[in-house]
This record gives C-alpha cells, sequence and structure tokens, in this order.
C-alpha cells in the first residue's frame, strides 16, 4: 500500500500489483460506503492476463482520510486524476467502477478530458441515470421501503454527531458501527468491505449521498468514448434498478449495454469473473464485447442536463 498526498491534506490508500512495464493498467474504483476490497477476487484475475492493477479506497473511506475539501462528485473525479497522475501516468488504461465508482468514472472524463486518448475502455458497473435515489420501484413495499429511506437519510443530515455517539456505543460487530482503524501500514490490505462504514462519519456518508442524489443526467462526456464504454448492471439490482442505466446507455448509442440475469447491486461480487472478463475484453480493442440488451428495452426518451464541472 502507498499513500498519495492531495492538496487539501487528504491521503488516500493506494494499491497496485504488477509490473510498470505492463502494457495496460486497470483502474479500478469502489462505491460508496466500501473499500477497495471490493476487488479483491479480480486483482489475480487480471493480473493472470498480464495487466497491471490499480485500486484505491476513494476519500474518507478505509485508510484513506477525509480531507478538507468538500464531499463531492467533482472532488472524488479531481481525487481519481490525481490517483492517474501518480500511478499510472502515461499508457494505455481501462477504467471500472461501481455504483458511485462508476459516477466518478464519468465525472473523471467531463473533468479530464485529456485523459479520453489513453481510455482504452470504461467498464461502468450499475451507473444510474443522473443522480442516485431513495425510491428504487413502484408498489406499496417499494413505498415503505422508500419512507425508511427517507427518514434515515433526514436523521444523518439533521442529527450526525449524535448518531456518531450512538455509532461508537455499537457492538464492533455491527456494521453501523463507528471506530477509528488500526493505523494502516505499507503492505496492508485494504479493509474488507463489510468495514467500510466503521470509518465513514455520519455526515460524511450524508454530504456524499446529498450530493450524489442531485446529479443532474450529463452523458455528453461519453459520447466521445464512443464503442469503448460498456455498461453492466443486474437484473435484480434494487439499489440502481437496470432501467436506469438502461436510459444511460439509450443516451449513448455506440456504447455496449450488458444485464447480468439474477445479478443484484453486489454484481461486482458475485460475478468476479465475468466482470473481469469485460475488464479484460476492452484491453483487447480488437475483441470488442457484443451489445447484450438493447438500451430501448430498459429507456425512455435521452433527457440530458448540463452539470458545472
Amino acid at each position: 500500500m502507498r499513500s498519495i498526498r492531495l492538496p487539501d491534506g487528504a491521503r488516500l490508500a493506494t494499491y497496485v500489483d504488477g509490473p510498470a512495464q505492463a502494457p495496460v493498467t486497470a483502474v479500478l474504483v469502489h462505491g460508496l460506503s466500501v473499500t477497495a476490497a471490493l476487488w479483491r477476487s479480480h486483482v489475480p484475475l487480471l493480473l493472470r492476463e498480464g495487466m497491471r492493477v490499480v485500486r484505491y479506497d476513494q476519500r474518507a473511506h478505509g485508510y484513506s482520510t477525509r480531507g478538507t475539501a468538500a464531499l463531492s462528485l467533482n472532488q472524488l473525479a479531481d481525487d481519481l486524476s490525481q490517483v492517474l497522475e501518480t500511478t499510472a501516468p502515461r499508457g494505455p488504461l481501462v477504467l471500472a467502477g461501481h455504483s458511485m465508482g462508476a459516477m466518478t468514472l464519468m465525472r473523471l472524463v467531463a473533468r479530464h478530458p485529456h485523459l479520453a486518448p489513453r481510455i482504452r475502455g470504461l467498464v461502468l458497473i450499475s451507473p444510474p441515470y443522473g443522480g442516485i435515489s431513495t425510491r428504487t420501484g413502484t408498489g406499496p413495499a417499494q413505498s415503505f421501503l422508500t419512507l425508511g429511506r427517507n427518514l434515515l437519510a433526514s436523521a444523518c443530515t439533521h442529527a450526525p454527531y449524535l448518531l456518531d455517539a450512538v455509532r461508537r456505543c455499537l457492538p464492533t460487530t455491527s456494521r453501523w458501527a463507528l471506530h477509528s482503524p488500526a493505523q494502516s501500514a505499507s503492505g496492508a490490505l485494504p479493509l474488507p468491505c463489510r468495514q467500510g462504514l466503521h470509518t465513514m462519519a455520519t455526515g460524511d456518508l450524508a454530504a456524499l449521498w446529498h450530493d450524489l442524489a442531485n446529479q443532474q443526467p450529463d452523458p455528453g462526456s461519453l459520447q466521445q468514448l464512443g464503442g469503448r464504454v460498456h455498461l453492466l448492471a443486474g437484473s435484480l439490482d434494487a439499489h440502481i434498478p437496470p432501467e436506469r442505466t438502461g436510459r444511460l446507455a439509450a443516451c449513448l448509442p455506440s456504447a455496449q449495454l450488458e444485464i447480468v440475469p439474477d445479478a443484484t447491486h453486489a454484481l461486482p461480487l458475485r460475478h468476479a469473473q465475468l466482470v473481469t472478463d469485460r475488464i479484460s475484453r476492452c484491453a483487447s480493442i480488437s475483441n470488442p464485447i457484443s451489445r447484450s440488451t438493447p438500451p430501448h428495452a430498459f429507456a425512455q426518451p435521452c433527457r440530458t442536463g448540463r452539470t458545472t464541472p
């Protein structure tokens, strides 16, 4: 593990595997409230394909610190730009991100367009069309679930310090417990994903959630990548339903959309070999992925709204 220091004082825990002279570098970006351990099964598989692999804990996650900058998607994209500048300043890239990680990659392309010529493939797993939402479906059960999520989001926003005090009293085995991780050491592995929430203050979680929820659809920056964009979604994803990923695909006529049967939001964990295969195919532009599901199967007409970079 290496630590990358950012201008605002944040330090990003970064994990690099594989030879520096590898022909392609795969950069893997995790989502909200987990850690770089999301990709633990993918790393050895990608190394066997001869790729170099970079993954990191996003700020305020895992062993990475909070820093003083505001928590926003723009900041996360700029953080990733710094990671690339430090760990992979040149050569072809394949970028893969899950959920918030996919949103980070989309914003990276918008804010740092100079990277586009180096991007051999962009694998977006469970990306939403626009922002995330507490409502993921219709019907009475979904309405009840949405109400509970809204109440929790409101409590996190208006009483974060009270919730932090409660979380510090929870047993360490609780997923919601809050405690400081042991000091990371050189060569340390990422914290397990299930411990991702242990290091996230409630206020930071709420700040990120609200910023992600307020994003407007802006697929324009991805259109320049054409067929290099690959979208994956789980057919049973209850957090970001495949219909929302399909709406994004409808705005990207050259992109490739694949709906994975019986897959949930944990698609990267439960289908590591499939995800690795898609990343590997991106590294070889002569072996494209066929469009498994036409975007119009899930999509409404594309409407875009520019987000100020």
